[in-house]
């Protein structure tokens, strides 16, 4: 009974080239992070710490220099 309810959704799986591995694997790289960055004062440190790690801007600052 399982497999007739999410029939459709396997057949769309393999016929369409949607994946949401890739972001699967940014918030697994973010959970470890999160682990690790136990010690940061504050949010921005940890937003800047995965910007640096990913190389992509994945926030705006709100922060004034």
């Amino acid at each position: 009974t399982t497999f007739k309810k999410v029939q459709t959704g396997i057949k769309n799986a393999l016929n369409l080239p949607y994946s949401n591995g890739p972001l699967e694997c940014l918030n697994n790289h973010i959970k470890v992070l999160k682990r690790n960055a136990y010690g940061f004062r504050n949010f921005y440190n940890f937003k800047l710490r995965i910007t640096l790690c990913f190389g992509t801007v994945l926030f705006q600052s709100n922060r004034k220099t």
